[in-house]
């Protein structure tokens, strides 16, 4: 059977990111220009990880508040840009109309009532749902306010690790992994990695 979806964000290590590509994972992500993350890189950084990325592999930018020309900027290395602020619906659409870009739209949820930000961004391919703190707290996603949730299209994350993984995917197959992977802030484990897509194997098998 096939694995879930699986996105790796922060990541800022070639050799990670193609054990991360070798094991399953068909997003690859990268904090874009955001000093209040320890996983954040630089546009030029980005550049130079992007280049041996198969073509298959979808290279996501997780930015905070972009403007339109940072965002023009980015989609000459990054095919998906993953919008982590305070944008509009209306920028999205002038994303779509300056851009090729894939739009992955970020809802920030701390009570129920936030999950009806969902249907407030329909010129978006995707919506992910986090924790309101970008993975910065260490707290992991509260699955209990999804338990009444119907649309299931959406992309998971917030803390998200070997131990919870089983539960996340109860409520959706579309799984991003950050702070799991790590044994510290902004530092992916390889050891971490392999045991993370192995118990995706072994639950499928």
């Amino acid at each position: 059977m096939s694995l879930p979806t699986i996105k790796v964000c922060g990541n800022k290590n070639a050799s990670i990111i193609q054990l991360c590509i070798n094991l399953g994972a068909t997003l690859i992500g990268f904090v874009i220009n955001y000093p209040k993350s320890p996983r954040s890189i630089s546009t030029y950084k980005l550049k130079i990880l992007v280049k041996n990325i198969p073509k298959h592999i979808k290279k996501v930018a997780v930015m905070v508040n972009p403007t339109i020309e940072e965002v023009k900027e980015i989609s000459n290395y990054c095919n998906v840009i993953q919008l982590h602020g305070n944008e509009s619906n209306k920028f999205i659409k002038l994303i779509k109309k300056e851009t090729n870009l894939l739009i992955i739209k970020v809802i920030k949820v701390k009570i129920k009532e936030d999950l009806e930000g969902i249907d407030c961004f329909p010129a978006s391919d995707e919506i992910l749902l986090d924790t309101p703190s970008m993975g910065q707290s260490g707290k992991a996603f509260n699955f209990n306010l999804l338990n009444e949730i119907k649309n299931k299209k959406f992309f998971l994350a917030g803390k998200i690790d070997i131990n919870n993984v089983k539960t996340a995917l109860k409520y959706t197959d579309k799984i991003d992994v950050n702070s799991g992977l790590e044994t510290e802030k902004g530092i992916k484990d390889s050891d971490k990695i392999k045991e993370f897509f192995n118990r995706l194997k072994n639950d499928k098998s």
